[in-house]
């Protein structure tokens, strides 16, 4: 603030209050046990996004050249070979079920074979592959075939997307690895390709029937698509209110109300010292309220370590914590539960443990007044005999 001090001289008693409850803060804080953050990588995890539309359409488009077709031979054939059970086991039931699925892209037939029916631009025409044009005119790109489509680390789609979410996510791809370090590089990768899809979900592009999800038309289909409208916004809305509220305000606020209560506690306490007239009690219950305001912030790191040991303990499997990123519509109970826990913790400790300094601080108080009152009684006895010695010479002065 303009004009304030840049320090401020303070009675030793306070100094050493407020040398002291910082020092055992930071001693408890240091104490516990280390803790990943995993609520900041969720959130980040929610910032990845497709910003760029050119990437939003070519994503829509694989989507309706390669997946829709892929998805389509996958549940008229029902394969269970032991390869594609195999690659099930690895990657997850849910493996066929999002566009970079392991099974389309390491069985035959699948994303080996098919290839888009328009050019894709950035890839280069091949006379190899692309037999469908004249050599003699080759057209201004190519069309890969699926696999090379997601797959090519450097015009990849795959990679396209990865590189769009550490843009607008802050480095997401090396936070996925700090989260799960001991999965292979493909699985970590597909973390992160599958978060900014479920974040940035492609449509199919590719004709009018799907392209509200629906095939109605007339007034069922505008009924329709308000009921599917007003239902996701309702989600949507009704998620998003309970995570911001409960979390992320919370998270943020609380310190600055402890700031400003310490503000408080250190503007006043100057008058209420000199109103109690230096009492004892009033400078020990004056330290304990400052010592309890300031302990908060060790309580707050507390719920925090408790709260991510609890979403370890919820997810115990790596795999499916990631899920949590690229598929959170599954795990939307065990979140509300965790949500509502780790709000309890964070603002009925620190109302636990005021009460709990505030009874204790009461019952110092009077126990420090009775201690001392056998120290002011002869003070007090000493004013009453000089008040009577006094009485009794102006008494004896007005009867002369």
């Amino acid at each position: 603030f303009t004009g304030s001090p840049a320090t401020v001289n303070i009675p030793a008693w306070w100094y050493a209050v407020l040398a002291m409850t910082s020092g055992l803060n930071h001693a408890v804080v240091e104490g516990l046990p280390a803790a990943n953050d995993l609520r900041t990588f969720e959130q980040q995890a929610r910032l990845a996004t497709i910003e760029d539309p050119r990437l939003r359409q070519e994503t829509s488009d694989f989507f309706s050249e390669c997946y829709v077709p892929a998805r389509s031979k996958y549940q008229a054939e029902r394969l269970a070979t032991p390869a594609v059970t195999a690659t099930l086991g690895t990657y997850g039931e849910d493996d066929p079920d999002w566009i970079g699925s392991h099974v389309y892209r390491d069985t035959a037939g699948f994303y080996d074979t098919l290839r888009p029916t328009k050019q894709i631009p950035g890839w280069a025409y091949n006379a190899a592959r692309d037999t469908e044009y004249d050599p003699a005119s080759p057209p201004a790109w190519g069309k890969p075939n699926c696999k090379q489509w997601w797959e090519d680390g450097g015009i990849g789609l795959r990679q396209k997307l990865i590189d769009e979410a550490d843009a607008t996510s802050a480095g997401f791809s090396s936070l996925v690895v700090a989260v799960a370090p001991a999965l292979a590089s493909e699985q970590q990768e597909d973390a992160v390709a599958r978060t900014i899809l479920s974040n940035s979900p492609p449509v199919w592009s590719s004709n009018d029937l799907v392209a509200n999800n629906t095939g109605s038309t007339g007034w069922v289909g505008t009924a329709e698509n308000l009921v599917k409208g007003g239902l996701a916004a309702g989600g949507v809305v009704s998620a998003s209110a309970m995570f911001s509220v409960t979390m992320t305000a919370v998270l943020q606020g609380l310190p600055m109300v402890q700031a400003l209560l310490l503000l408080g506690i250190y503007a006043l306490l100057p008058m209420i010292v000199v109103l109690s007239r230096y009492s004892l009690s009033m400078m020990v219950v004056g330290a304990m309220a400052i010592f309890t305001v300031k302990f908060w912030s060790v309580l707050w790191y507390l719920a925090m370590w408790v709260d991510q040991n609890l979403i370890q303990s919820m997810y115990p499997d790596v795999n499916t914590f990631l899920q949590i990123f690229s598929n959170p519509g599954e795990h939307d109970v065990k979140r509300m539960l965790l949500n509502m826990i780790t709000t309890s913790l964070y603002l009925g400790l620190p109302l636990l443990w005021s009460g709990m300094m505030a009874w204790a601080g009461m019952n110092i108080g009077r126990s420090i007044d009775n201690a001392t009152n056998p120290l002011r009684a002869p003070a007090q006895e000493s004013g009453k005999q000089g008040s009577a010695v006094g009485k009794g010479l102006l008494s004896k002065g007005a009867k002369r």
